[in-house]
C-alpha cells in the first residue's frame, strides 16, 4: 500500500494554541466565536474531497470546488483553528503579483505573466466583494502599496520589474519621487519608490473566520483540532487521510498547508522556510496623524530581509522584518512559531525609520513561519507516494492574494479540469534548489549574520558591492 507518514515534528495538538494566537486571532474569536459546528473528527467519514488545513488555500479551494461542482461532498480538517497558522498571523496586505513579474515572466513567458497579473488584480476585488456579500468584516482599506527604498543601496530595485512590464505593454507600478515617497508615511528614510494603486490592508484572521463561516453554510464538514497524521493509497484509487481519532476515505486529497509542505517528498528542496517578527502597536492615532501617514499606504522595503509597515483603522502600527531565523531540517516550521526572535533588531528598525515611534507601547509580537520558495511564487502539484493528493504552496510571504488564485488551479486539478490554471505556470515545479540538510541550517547560521552586516552597512549609506549581494541571494 503506498502511504506517506508524516514526521514527528509535524502540527499536532500537545502544542498549546494560545502560545500561538496573534491579536488578529484574538480579536477574530472575540468577535465571531467558535459555535460547536467544527468538532474534532470522530470516527470515519466517506468524502469526495478531503482538504487539510484551514487557512486562506484550504477554505478558497473548498469554496472554488463548490462553486464549479455544486453538491460535491468535502470534508476539510484543521490541526488547530481556521486561521490557527500563517492566515492568522501575516500583515494583512492584499495585493495583485505585479512586484514579481519578473519572476512570472522566468517561468511562464511575458503573455502567462500578464494573465497571472490581471488576474491577481482582479482578485483583489473578488475577495473584497467576497467579504462584502458575506458580511464579514475584515476591517478592509482600499490603498496603495510602496515598494521603498529605505536606505539608499536600495534604489532602483524595482527597475527590472518596470522594465518587464513595459516590454509587456503594461504600467500598473507607478515610479515617485524620494520626496513623495517620504511625504506619504512621514519617513525621513525613504529614497524613492514605486505604488501599486490597486491594493488593500484588511485583518487577515477576521477574513479567515469569515471564510470558515461561509464553507459551513455552503454545506463543507470542518473538523478543527484534527491533525493529519497519514495519508495512504486505498482501493479504488481513492485516499485515506488518517488522524488520531479516525479518518477521511476521499477520491481526492488537497494539502494546503503552507510552510508544513516543505516536509513532504522533495518539496523541501525548492523552498525554505523562515521567520518573520511582527509586531503591533497600541493605538496612536496622534502620533500617525504628526508624520502625515494617511492611513492607507502600505510599505515594503527593498532589503533582502524586507521590512514591512502599515497602519490599521483603529490608529495601530504594524511593523515586521522578514529573515529572523531559518528550521532547522526536521525541526520544521513549528519551531518558528511564539515569540519575536529578534525583538531588539525589531524595535531598532522601527526606531530607524520612524524615530517618533521608537517608544509606542506594543499590544504583541510574534514570529510565524514563511516558506519562500525558489522562484518566489507559489507552485502547486501531485504527490509522487500518494496518488491523488495535490498540493499548493511557496507563497514567499505574500498569499492573501495569491491563495484565491492557487484555489483554482486546486479545484482544477481535483475536478480534472484541463484548463488555463491546471495549465498554469503555477503547475512547473521550480527548477531550483535549495542547499539540503546539513549544509542547509549552518549555511543560514553564517549567512544571516553577513545579511545584517550588509544592511548595517546599507543604513549608514554605504555601498555594498553587487558581487556580495548575488552571493548572498541564495538565502
Amino acid at each position: 500500500m503506498t502511504e506517506l507518514r508524516l514526521p514527528p515534528t509535524w502540527p499536532h495538538l500537545d502544542t498549546p494554541p494560545p502560545a500561538r494566537r496573534t491579536p488578529w486571532l484574538r480579536d477574530a474569536l472575540a468577535a465571531e466565536p467558535e459555535d460547536g459546528r467544527t468538532p474534532p473528527l470522530a470516527g470515519e467519514l466517506r468524502a469526495d474531497v478531503c482538504v487539510v488545513g484551514g487557512g486562506f488555500t484550504g477554505l478558497w479551494t473548498a469554496l472554488e470546488i463548490l462553486r464549479r461542482a455544486p453538491g460535491t461532498d468535502i470534508v476539510l480538517i484543521e490541526a488547530d483553528v481556521c486561521g490557527g497558522g500563517a492566515s492568522g498571523a501575516n500583515a494583512g496586505y492584499l495585493m495583485p503579483m505585479w512586484a514579481r513579474f519578473s519572476s512570472l515572466v522566468a517561468i511562464g513567458g511575458p503573455e502567462e505573466a500578464r494573465r497571472i497579473g490581471e488576474a491577481s488584480a482582479a482578485a483583489v476585488d473578488e475577495i473584497l466583494d467576497f467579504a462584502d456579500a458575506h458580511a464579514i468584516d475584515i476591517e478592509y482599506r482600499r490603498g496603495p502599496w510602496m515598494w521603498a527604498a529605505s536606505a539608499p543601496g536600495q534604489r532602483g530595485a524595482w527597475q527590472q520589474t518596470l522594465d518587464d512590464l513595459h516590454r509587456a505593454g503594461i504600467e500598473p507600478l507607478r515610479q515617485i519621487t524620494a520626496a513623495e515617497a517620504r511625504a506619504a508615511v512621514g519617513t525621513s528614510s525613504h529614497h524613492g519608490a514605486v505604488l501599486d494603486p490597486g491594493c488593500a490592508t484588511l485583518q487577515p484572521a477576521k477574513l479567515t473566520r469569515g471564510l470558515r463561516r461561509a464553507a459551513l453554510d455552503a454545506g463543507v464538514r470542518i473538523h478543527e483540532r484534527t491533525p493529519l497524521t497519514a495519508l495512504r493509497a486505498a482501493e479504488g484509487r481513492t485516499v485515506r487521510a488518517h488522524t488520531p481519532y479516525g479518518s477521511v476515505h476521499a477520491d481526492r486529497v488537497v494539502l494546503a498547508i503552507n510552510a508544513w509542505a516543505g516536509q513532504l517528498e522533495d518539496l523541501g528542496r525548492r523552498m525554505v522556510t523562515v521567520a518573520s517578527d511582527t509586531l503591533l502597536t497600541r493605538p496612536v492615532p496622534a502620533e500617525l496623524k504628526a508624520l502625515g501617514w494617511d492611513g492607507e499606504t502600505s510599505v515594503c522595503d527593498s532589503r533582502r530581509r524586507l521590512n514591512y509597515y502599515r497602519t490599521t483603522p483603529d490608529g495601530r502600527l504594524l511593523f515586521g522584518k522578514g529573515g529572523s531565523g531559518v528550521a532547522f531540517g526536521g525541526l520544521g516550521p513549528g519551531t518558528l512559531w511564539g515569540e519575536a526572535l529578534r525583538p531588539a533588531e525589531l524595535r531598532a528598525q522601527l526606531g530607524r525609520l520612524f524615530p517618533e515611534l521608537a517608544a509606542a507601547p506594543v499590544d504583541m509580537s510574534w514570529t510565524a513561519p514563511v516558506e519562500y520558495s525558489v522562484t518566489s511564487l507559489p507552485f502547486a502539484g501531485w504527490l509522487k507516494s500518494v496518488p491523488g493528493v495535490c498540493y499548493a504552496t511557496g507563497y514567499s510571504g505574500d498569499g492573501v492574494g495569491p491563495s484565491r488564485l492557487m484555489a483554482r488551479v486546486l479545484a482544477s486539478f481535483v475536478l480534472g479540469t484541463d484548463d488555463e490554471w491546471s495549465r498554469s505556470a503555477f503547475t512547473r515545479p521550480p527548477a531550483g534548489w535549495f542547499p539540503p540538510e546539513p549544509l542547509r541550517y549552518p549555511g543560514s547560521r553564517l549567512v544571516l549574520p553577513a545579511l545584517r552586516a550588509v544592511e548595517a552597512r546599507e543604513d549608514r549609506g554605504g555601498r555594498v558591492p553587487p558581487a556580495v549581494k548575488r552571493l548572498l541571494s541564495v538565502f
